[in-house]
Parts: structure tokens; C-alpha cells; sequence
């Protein structure tokens, strides 16, 4: 009889033991939840509040080129534009930006075949490539990638016949690119650090911008002609330094230039599109954002294109 007792007694005590181990474990998953939720929610809310922070941003970057615009219509690596914006403090964290001239790079839409010069711009992809040491015939596969047919009419193109049989096949955009980052996609920009070697130097917006002089990098610069050297170059740079181009006849008469720049077509002493990259910091949360601003001849700023993380 008393042997029953304990018997009873110690299932009891298991019983309750294990009740407590089961509402232990769903309290403890419970409260991990709801921390979850809490810190989920949290970044959510300091994520929208880093977009709206970029948002600003791009208002202050308008108001920037709308009064550049009013003082000049050349623009130039010495303006207020080109300089960062310095780190501004908002609730919870700090937001900074920079803006850049889009149309000191290539254009790598301006080889569409509706572009304004197409074939001066293949000549020019060609030397960039050339002058970065990257082979010219990687050209041809933009070219490819952004006419509206299906013909793989020159040697090193390539098209759907080409793209269809890789590993992973997809089909030719057969249209301008979205994005500088879609060449990676393109024959033969699949190399890693051919696509890292070009990148720096051309962008992708819009059909056709022309080049300025006033802010292009050297290597674009240099695309320019047959037969620029690096010390050519070095002294445009430090000539436009020291006072702007203002006008194509003056950067093409040059000393250093005269006789040597393929074509002036496509070339500008001003510029359209520029680039707004902004970084919010909020708490934990981090967030890059790309706008594109077009500013028409009047002076008048709008955003054109926005893209987060990458552009």
C-alpha cells in the first residue's frame, strides 16, 4: 500500500515536472518570437525611414544642380555639385551622399543602332578596351546584345544561338540596358576582372548623352583618338584643372590635341544625367541607394530612375 503511494507520488511529481519543462519551452519560444517580430519590425521601420532619408537627399541634389545651372552651363570636376555632401545627422543615424557626372563615362547605350553615332562609339568602346589592356573584339558582343534582331552579323557578336547553349542559358536583351551592371551578362564579361577592368568607365542610361570633356576619366579620354598617350592625357587633365573647357573647338584645338581627336560627335562641355549615391545609416541598418537626375537646359531637375543596393 505504501509502496503504491510513492508510486503515485512520483508520477505526480513527473507529471508536473514535465508541465513545467512544456510551458517553460513555450514561453521561451514565445518570447524569441516576439523579439524576433519586435527586431524585425524595427529594421522594417528604420528601412522605410533610410528611403525617406534618400528621398531628401535627392531634393537637396536637384536644388544643388539647379543652381549650378543657373551660374553656368558648364559643368566641371571644380563645382559645388562635384563635391560630397558631408555626413548630415538625422534621427537615429547620419545619411551622406555624392554626386556624379553620368556622362563622364561611356555610354555603353549609344552603340544602339537609333544612337546618334553609333559607329564612333564602337570605334570608341574599341579603344577603351584596347588602352585598359582588354581585348577590342569584346565590343562587338554589346553591340550584339543591344540591336532589336536576332542576327549575329559581326565575327565576335553573339545571340540567342550563343546564349541558348550555355550552362545556364538566357536570351539577348535585344534593347539598351537598364543598368551598367547587365554588361556582365554579355559575351565574354563574364571574366570577373574584365568586367571589374571596364566597369569604372562606362554606365548605362538612356540611348545617347554625349561625353564631357569637362569631367570624362582619363581612360576615356584617351578613347577619343588613335593615338593619345598617357602624357597626352596628363596634361588635358591638368589643363582643364586649371581652366574648364568651354567649348569642343578650344579642347580640340589644344596644343597637346591638335589633330589627334577621331571625331568631336557625341562630345559636350556640359551635362544631362548625373548620378545620386546615397548611404543612410539607421541603427543596424544600412542602405545604398542609386538615383538618376536629368536636368533639362533650363535648369529644371527630376529623378529618372532609383535602384537600391547595386546599381
Amino acid at each position: 500500500m505504501m509502496n503504491c503511494y510513492y508510486r503515485q507520488r512520483g508520477v505526480a511529481i513527473i507529471t508536473a515536472l514535465l508541465i513545467v519543462a512544456i510551458a517553460t519551452t513555450v514561453s521561451v519560444t514565445i518570447s524569441t518570437r516576439l523579439q524576433l517580430d519586435v527586431r524585425r519590425t524595427a529594421n522594417m521601420i528604420a528601412n522605410d525611414q533610410a528611403y525617406l532619408y534618400t528621398i531628401t537627399a535627392e531634393n537637396l541634389g536637384m536644388q544643388i544642380l539647379k543652381q549650378d545651372r543657373e551660374e553656368g552651363e558648364i559643368d566641371h570636376l571644380g563645382e559645388n555639385w562635384a563635391l560630397d555632401i558631408p555626413p548630415i545627422p538625422v534621427e537615429g543615424g547620419y545619411i551622406v551622399g555624392k554626386l556624379t557626372d553620368m556622362q563622364g563615362c561611356l555610354n555603353l547605350n549609344s552603340l544602339d543602332s537609333n544612337a546618334t553615332d553609333p559607329a564612333v562609339a564602337l570605334t570608341r568602346l574599341e579603344m577603351l578596351l584596347q588602352n585598359l589592356g582588354l581585348q577590342k573584339r569584346l565590343a562587338q558582343g554589346v553591340v550584339d546584345w543591344l540591336d532589336a534582331d536576332l542576327e549575329t552579323k559581326i565575327p565576335d557578336g553573339a545571340e540567342d544561338s550563343y546564349y541558348m547553349n550555355l550552362d545556364a542559358p538566357y536570351r539577348t536583351a535585344n534593347t539598351n540596358m537598364a543598368s551598367a551592371s547587365e554588361l556582365r551578362l554579355v559575351k565574354g564579361f563574364d571574366d570577373a576582372e574584365v568586367y571589374k577592368t571596364l566597369l569604372p568607365h562606362v554606365c548605362a542610361f538612356g540611348i545617347s548623352a554625349p561625353i564631357n570633356i569637362n569631367t570624362a576619366s582619363a581612360e576615356v579620354l584617351r578613347s577619343l583618338g588613335d593615338d593619345l598617350s598617357e602624357s597626352d592625357i596628363e596634361s588635358v587633365i591638368t589643363q582643364r584643372e586649371e581652366q574648364a573647357f568651354n567649348d569642343l573647338n578650344e579642347f580640340q584645338n589644344s596644343k597637346t590635341l591638335k589633330d589627334k581627336i577621331t571625331s568631336l560627335e557625341d562630345l559636350s562641355v556640359n551635362s544631362e544625367y548625373f548620378m545620386l549615391r546615397t548611404e543612410s545609416t539607421i541603427g543596424q541598418i544600412r542602405y545604398i541607394g542609386y538615383s538618376i537626375i536629368q536636368r533639362n537646359a533650363a535648369g529644371t531637375a527630376s529623378v529618372i530612375a532609383r535602384s537600391q543596393g547595386v546599381y
